[in-house]
């Protein structure tokens, strides 16, 4: 038997899992790899280190409502928000659906006020 979910049972089945992903998140906090959804107004790069000057690796911005999965964290530069940047291996496009692959870090400041850090994500070693 062939089953066939489509373009829109494909998202709404990647919304679902990346939802319930996030519920579980909040009631029992961060201490391995994850999503987290962006939660501030800054636009989101995703670099190939833990500082601006590194590069974007080529992932377009990500704004509030997208999400990373993020991996650990480790120190870098301070762009205005304390120095916690965010191993990340995936991305969340919440207006396509899109989840690209890239890999590379984000400023955690820009992406959620440093919340993972403090709730437990893990330092990269």
């Amino acid at each position: 038997m062939k089953f066939k979910l489509g373009r829109r049972g494909a998202m709404a089945a990647t919304v679902a899992v990346l939802t319930a992903g996030g519920l579980g998140l909040g009631a029992a906090g961060a201490s391995a790899s994850q999503w987290t959804w962006l939660s501030t107004s800054h636009g989101v790069g995703v670099y190939s280190g833990p500082g601006a000057g590194s590069g974007k690796v080529g992932a377009p911005d990500l704004f509030r409502g997208d999400a990373v999965h993020t991996l650990c964290w480790t120190r870098g530069d301070n762009l205005g928000n304390g120095n916690v940047w965010y191993k990340v291996d995936m991305e969340y496009y919440r207006s396509s659906g899109w989840m690209p692959g890239y890999q590379g870090w984000t400023y955690g400041g820009y992406v959620d006020s440093n919340a993972e850090f403090h709730n437990g994500l893990p330092e990269c070693r």
